[in-house]
């Protein structure tokens, strides 16, 4: 007879125990859905979004800028008129 007291009382404790964390889970689960949470989570997703995007721009410009200059220097190279400084080195010489 003790045994299943001792077992009734497991089972009880056991069974509201798990409906209490089921419960919550629910609840918790809910309110992560409900509107204004989907609203601050989607915001929060666009300012880093923004961000990123900025960033990309900005190392974008970077890397046209430094790209123009290589190609102007290639330009300057091929229209120089005269005669050229790596002439003027070996003429030194």
């Amino acid at each position: 007879m003790f045994k299943r007291i001792i077992w009734m009382g497991t089972g009880v404790v056991v069974g509201a125990s798990g409906a209490f964390w089921a419960k919550r889970k629910v609840e918790e689960t809910v309110e992560a859905y409900m509107p204004e949470q989907v609203a601050i989570r989607a915001s929060a997703a666009g300012k880093g979004l923004a961000e990123t995007v900025k960033a990309a721009a900005s190392e974008g410009r970077e890397a046209m800028k430094a790209t123009e200059a290589e190609l102007r220097a290639r330009v300057q190279d091929r229209t120089f008129v005269g005669e050229s400084p790596a002439d003027k080195r070996c003429s030194r010489r």
